[in-house]
């Protein structure tokens, strides 16, 4: 059985190549940007990374600025790759769930399948077809570290092993931020009802959704976890305008600007629409229907610049979330 439509919470994706395409203030705006994105009744904040792919400003970095801005919403990463040393990650997220106050949700994922992330890997020393064994030893090197608190951990696995290792400082939530898994094979969903936190997948239609979600519920109650222990969400773009056509527009610059692919191309990868806020609510109501609980919504704009950006921030807020809440 899926959460109560009541728990649901909406939360938008910080620009990161802004960073890359203008030389200007944009990073300097971070802290009052997230603090803007609080105010608007938003209830998390992410960011997402590709170093090198798709250049964009670093997600953990970003999250920090946020962090010392805000006081409510959650801070999460859409997504982090299997790219850190699985230590030197657990240390970075420590600390920021300690800055944040415990605000923080761990997204991650194993990228798209493409020759630009291929050599995103191969930058950082590490073979392409190893990232998703990476990434799942990586999470459990990272939980066992932030389970231990401060003692001692052994791992063994077949791409990393540690003897008593200790980290500090401990996390400020007591188990450590929770996992979201951005992955959709039948392995990942598996593994994520049985041990993870959450999923977080970019489903292109709502049914394929409900068709993951539903193998995601089966393994965790198979598992013997409780219904609230994994948390349905979806990560989504979406632009509201004063029409389909021109919504349509916004979204075939913004992908073309955004990855140099087609608007069709990219609707085979990611869930995307836009029209009116009556047409968005209504398309995203389908997932909401297919049990997801957290959207996480991407906002395309006609270019890539900070002003584009916070006017459809204002707008998205304004015209959308009310109705969403509605729903609710």
């Amino acid at each position: 059985m899926p959460q109560s439509p009541a728990a649901l919470r909406v939360g938008v994706v910080l620009p990161g190549r802004e960073s890359v395409v203008e030389r200007g203030d944009y990073p300097r705006h971070l802290g009052q940007l997230a603090q803007r994105i609080e105010e608007l009744g938003y209830d998390s904040i992410w960011a997402g990374e590709s170093p090198l792919a798709r250049s964009r400003m670093n997600p953990l970095l970003a999250l920090t600025a946020a962090a010392t801005t805000t006081e409510r919403v959650e801070l999460g990463t859409a997504v982090l790759l299997p790219l850190r040393p699985p230590v030197h990650l657990a240390h970075e997220l420590a600390c920021l769930d300690r800055i944040c106050g415990g605000r923080l949700i761990t997204g991650i994922g194993s990228g798209f399948n493409s020759p630009a992330a291929e050599a995103e890997f191969q930058a950082y020393g590490i073979p392409f077809t190893e990232r998703v064994g990476r990434m799942r030893e990586t999470l459990e090197i990272c939980q066992a570290l932030w389970h231990a608190q401060g003692e001692p951990v052994s791992y063994e696995g077949r791409y990393h092993s540690l003897q008593d290792v200790a980290l500090l400082p401990v996390t400020e939530q007591p188990s450590g931020p929770p996992v979201w898994i951005a992955h959709g094979g039948e392995k990942m969903l598996e593994r994520t009802g049985r041990q993870y936190d959450g999923w977080m997948p970019t489903s292109t239609t709502s049914g394929a959704y409900a068709k993951g979600w539903l193998r995601v519920q089966e393994a965790r109650e198979a598992a013997g976890r409780p219904e609230d222990d994994v948390t349905a969400a979806v990560y989504l773009s979406v632009a509201v305008d004063d029409s389909l056509e021109k919504a349509e527009d916004t979204l075939q610059a913004y992908f073309r600007a955004y990855y140099r692919l087609d608007l069709p191309t990219m609707r085979t990868t990611q869930g995307i629409f836009g029209g009116t806020a009556e047409q968005v609510a209504e398309w995203l109501g389908g997932y909401i229907d297919a049990g997801a609980r957290h959207l996480v919504l991407r906002l395309p704009t006609a270019d890539l610049h900070e002003p584009r950006y916070r006017a459809a921030l204002e707008r998205t807020a304004e015209e959308l979330l009310p109705l969403l809440r509605g729903l609710a």
